[in-house]
């Protein structure tokens, strides 16, 4: 692949990272904001010079979810980091050809920005996000990548809730399955269950920690798709929702499409 390389020529002292772009937003009449997850430093935001202007060096290097290696370099006492250069390693420009692939992509970015703490390397939560773009971009399907990512997302976060046994009272959950209500941290069982609460069936949770305890390739090539997968997406997407400040907007826009 031939990589475009930008280099915007600031002279300090520089920090080299692989990074995928999340989101980007304007920034004055030619610059933008970057919002990038790194593999070696996390969660950050760098202001890109120039971006806007009609002969911008930048290209499709800023385009959501590209693939990159970053120069970046951070003013002292200053929140927003600077980009010294970018070459696009791997675009993922052709997923916008379909419209369900294209959200499910901007759902990634979307809770990425929601549960990724800033500035905190998480080499594990990088891997992921590649494999399942990359799904998507390969396969065809939607729900299984997603589904597969919400469990390691939420996993990797710590917001897994215990499949096993009742966060309540510790009965274990077995065949029968557990309840979830919004906002717990945990499933509960039938005796301690709340109103209104989302039944969950003992084969459903099995079905996902079998499913997800594999590569994702190796799920998506030599497994059929089980039943019940996207029942359990929007499961795992009620967890993370519960976990982030407000409701996600590609979720909403998920219900009818995905």
């Amino acid at each position: 692949m031939v990589c475009r390389r930008v280099d915007i020529g600031h002279q300090m002292p520089l920090r080299e990272t692989e990074a995928i772009v999340l989101r980007t937003y304007r920034l004055g009449e030619a610059d933008k904001i970057a919002s990038l997850f790194t593999r070696q430093l996390g969660r950050l935001r760098a202001v890109a010079r120039g971006a806007l202007r009609p002969k911008s060096r930048y290209g499709g290097t800023l385009e959501p979810l590209s693939y990159v290696r970053a120069e970046i370099f951070e003013r002292e006492n200053r929140d927003l980091l600077h980009l010294n250069s970018l070459e696009l390693i791997e675009s993922f420009f052709s997923m916008q050809r379909d419209y369900r692939v294209q959200l499910a992509a901007q759902y990634l970015a979307e809770v990425g920005e929601r549960l990724l703490p800033e500035r905190e390397s998480n080499e594990r939560s990088f891997r992921l996000f590649l494999a399942v773009l990359r799904a998507l971009k390969t396969s065809g399907e939607v729900n299984r990548p997603l589904l597969y990512f919400d469990y390691w997302m939420l996993r990797l976060a710590g917001f897994l809730p215990d499949f096993d046994a009742c966060g309540s009272c510790g009965r274990r959950l077995a065949e029968e399955g557990g309840y979830y209500s919004r906002g717990s941290e945990s499933l509960i069982c039938r005796e301690c269950k709340h109103p209104g609460s989302l039944r969950i069936s003992g084969t459903f949770l099995a079905m996902v920690q079998t499913a997800c305890s594999a590569s994702l390739d190796r799920w998506l090539t030599e497994e059929k798709a089980p039943a019940g997968r996207r029942e359990a997406r929007r499961f795992l997407e009620e967890i993370i929702e519960s976990h982030s400040d407000k409701r996600l907007i590609t979720r909403q826009m998920m219900e009818e499409e995905v």
